[in-house]
């Protein structure tokens, strides 16, 4: 394959532009390089700052893909495979080339019909129904098979247009390290492309900024259906999140109060001892805390000695959240 050459500081911007387009995620140099820690690609980013630097097309796409993935884009690391020679190899093991080469002949058709229509996308449905009809079950699994090849090398590729969502504005992910007022595109409380790079790194939830940890915990009762009231985040009295059922009443009492706090020191009893005193106040039946922490052993004895209804999200149940609210990019493509 041919050669990419980029001019002294074009590589580093070529990569966060292309993220942002693709993932809607934009990144610094530093940022870049931080999530490529463990690979030979920050060196060379680094000089390529001050220094023309020559690469591959497979070697710029293969540190796309690790970057993709490091940010929380995709599940697993996208090796690229965008003629589908993988299934090439698979089929032909167990004899099975001539199904998969007719799966391939539909499929083209298929293509060729949307890029002469309107609206210049796949129905994948008349396509899965053709190849089940001709090759059975096989046929309806590889044409499953084609299709997410596809749609992976279309919407994951750096050089193609295409992509799973359309982003309307990129984010840049030291919003979530120093805090943005910005409306979430993707999400009621926190943006969505924020939740997927927390999953894949979590390491880093002690870091972000405290009222987006405050907008995580919000976005995870939202989704599970409970009605949510965010505090301001100042002058709040101590009582970042109220909750009530779906078919509360807008006057009726909460049904808990949430305390988040991200920090790395655990969880001192006076936290405990503050949102049970809120509790008693407004009438609602319990607390929580969410923490990127735990519990102090100080407070877990106050908890259970003196009965209070306090419960505890530790930064083990946040990950459990976080596993839970991931929607990685995905989607079938316009041609």
């Amino acid at each position: 394959m041919g050669g990419m050459s980029f001019e002294p500081g074009s590589l580093a911007d070529r990569l966060s532009e292309t993220s942002g387009y693709k993932a809607g995620v934009t990144l610094s140099i530093d940022e870049i390089c931080d999530h490529l820690f463990d690979t030979e690609y920050p060196d060379i980013i680094r000089d390529s700052e001050e220094m023309w630097v020559r690469l591959r097309s497979e070697e710029y796409e293969a540190l796309f893909y690790k970057l993709l993935y490091r940010i929380g884009y995709t599940e697993e690391e996208y090796d690229g495979d965008y003629f589908g020679i993988n299934l090439f190899h698979k089929y032909r093991k167990i004899d099975l080339l001539a199904e998969l080469q007719g799966v391939e002949e539909i499929f083209n058709q298929t293509l060729e019909q949307a890029a002469s229509s309107d609206t210049k996308s796949i129905d994948p449905t008349p396509f899965f129904k053709k190849c089940h009809q001709k090759y059975g079950l096989i046929g309806a699994k590889m044409a499953l098979e084609l299709i997410d090849s596809f749609d992976k090398a279309v919407t994951l590729n750096p050089h193609s247009i295409g992509r799973a969502v359309e982003w309307n504005n990129p984010l840049s992910l030291n919003k979530l390290f120093t805090g943005t007022s910005d409306i979430p595109e993707n999400g009621r409380f926190i943006d969505q492309r924020f939740i997927n790079y927390l999953c894949k790194n979590t390491s880093k939830l002690p870091s972000i900024h405290w009222r987006k940890f405050e907008e995580l915990a919000a976005e995870f009762f939202d989704r599970e259906g409970y009605k949510v009231e965010l505090g301001p985040g100042s002058n709040d009295d101590g009582v970042d999140i109220r909750i009530w059922k779906t078919d509360s009443i807008p006057t009726e009492r909460p049904l808990f109060l949430v305390q988040c706090k991200r920090q790395k020191k655990k969880i001192e009893r006076v936290v405990v001892k503050g949102l049970y005193s809120d509790v008693q106040f407004e009438g609602a039946k319990y607390g929580i805390v969410v923490t990127t922490s735990e519990l102090s052993p100080a407070a877990k004895t106050t908890i259970i000695a003196r009965g209070y209804p306090i419960q505890e999200v530790n930064q083990d149940g946040v990950i459990k959240w976080l596993t839970k609210l991931r929607v990685p990019g995905t989607g079938i493509v316009r041609v």
